[in-house]
């Protein structure tokens, strides 16, 4: 007992089916599961499937820009250079983390422990200087009577209690008030929601790997018609043999068994138990955990040339997008004041997970040049170019062909300076001009024609 108790046992994974659930979740972390498996988050990503899905998720919102936008009184916007809060997430929230790392790990706490927590640091004047990320699992939300959030995070110089919502930002992944009070916001874990169909996969992995370790044999059963003297000398016996046949590295060797002993295979065929089918469905259930489609995780049974755009585009404006805003409204929410929230706002620009082949990309600035609504300069921005010298590439075009809409297309309307209007001098030579039309016409009689 004590030597399961203090981890002895080497085993990679244990079991707990007899011990409640909340017990062995406080004592050694991770979830149980009803394969006895005991689920933790580094257990998880040991699974291809879920460790391909939060990559593609955290990088492909790590690599996309960030920057913060002023509205303008004129409904237009400009980025927000002058800002504070700008350099820290386009260049990097602090001098030694990069924009993309801090970016990346955040989104990846919050796919993989449900909530993803960065400290704002502020100088005496409560300007925003550097943000910090703060490692999964030592952070602690708490809610006021009115839903207010605050976070104790604990450090090696001890904790820190009482931060507010604009001292932490915090990215609650697929947020909901399950877990929290008095209607706050908790992120809810991936990994505790799916454990079973986690379990399921980590058990088909271990058992792909044990029979592949002992050579793809089936086990072996050491018969005896009688019986043994002692346990001792069963598991030396049983030693003996698994130390000349067991493991990969003594496939096909010879095996002498003595006093009448004999060796017997259990029959076992992995197709039997659908070995292949069901490792290769649990990578299918890993894309539905996140919403990633299996093309992007290296999966192409089911896609096609056809489909596989259209899947691209679901991706981004499904869970990308999501995942996109739910960073957003919590940068906004730490790093800005309600007053400057009125003004300034950040915002990912996913344009560029979209971007289709060059033809199809040279085939769309051909209409939005031609109809008038991109000019060169702008073209040649989408595609990392610089501007044409002596503002060649400011100008835009105008169909030869559209008018205004309040306009009538099928009549020309003169200026004024170009109509000009007849006076009766005009009227009247107009009118001597015009032969005189006679008021009777010669009657000229019929004549039938004879014949020849």
């Amino acid at each position: 007992m004590l030597d399961w108790m203090f981890g002895r046992d080497r085993a990679d994974q244990q079991r707990y089916r007899d011990l409640e659930d909340s017990f062995v979740s406080d004592l050694f972390g991770g979830f149980v599961t009803a394969t006895g498996l005991r689920v933790t988050a580094a257990d998880a990503l040991s699974v291809p499937g879920i460790a391909a899905c939060v990559q593609v998720l955290s990088e492909d919102l790590a690599k996309v820009p960030f920057n913060l936008y002023k509205r303008n009184r004129d409904a237009t916007r400009a980025i927000a250079d002058d800002h504070p809060l700008h350099a820290l997430i386009k260049g990097g929230p602090a001098p030694w983390i990069s924009s993309y790392a801090w970016r990346r790990a955040l989104v990846h706490a919050a796919l993989v422990h449900g909530n993803g927590y960065s400290r704002a640091w502020r100088d005496p004047n409560g300007s925003l200087t550097h943000l910090t990320l703060i490692q999964p699992g030592r952070t602690t939300p708490r809610w006021a009577d009115d839903g207010e959030p605050f976070f104790d995070v604990s450090g090696k110089n001890g904790t820190e209690r009482g931060l507010t919502f604009q001292d932490v930002v915090h990215i609650p992944y697929r947020g909901s008030s399950d877990g929290a009070e008095h209607g706050g916001v908790l992120g809810i874990s991936p990994i505790q929601q799916n454990r079973e169909t986690i379990a399921l996969a980590l058990a088909a992995e271990r058992f792909a790997a044990k029979f592949f370790a002992n050579g793809a044999r089936p086990s072996l059963v050491l018969e005896y018609d009688k019986k043994l003297p002692n346990d001792e000398v069963a598991r030396r016996m049983r030693a003996s043999v698994e130390r000349v046949l067991a493991g990969v590295d003594n496939s096909y060797k010879i095996a002498i068994t003595e006093l009448g002993m004999k060796l017997r295979e259990l029959s076992f065929k992995p197709s039997d138990s659908q070995l292949t089918e069901t490792r290769k469905e649990q990578a299918f259930l890993c894309c539905t955990m996140f919403g990633v489609p299996p093309h992007k995780i290296g999966i192409l049974d089911r896609a096609t040339n056809n489909n596989i755009e259209h899947q691209g585009i679901d991706y981004v404006t499904g869970p990308v997008s999501s995942l996109a805003k739910c960073v957003e409204t919590a940068v906004s929410t730490a790093c800005l004041t309600p007053a400057e929230r009125e003004t300034y706002y950040p915002e990912f620009n996913l344009d560029g997970l979209m971007r289709g082949d060059i033809a199809s990309r040279y085939r769309a600035y051909a209409i939005a040049r031609q109809w008038g609504w991109l000019n060169v300069d702008e073209i040649r921005g989408w595609e990392n170019m610089d501007p044409l010298p002596d503002e060649a590439g400011k100008r835009y075009l105008t169909p030869l062909n559209m008018d205004p809409a309040e306009s009538d297309p099928g009549k020309d309307e003169p200026k004024a300076s170009e109509i000009i209007r007849p006076d009766a001098s005009d009227l009247r030579r107009f009118a001597g001009s015009w032969p005189e039309r006679p008021t009777t016409a010669p009657i000229i009689p019929f004549q039938p024609r004879k014949a020849a």
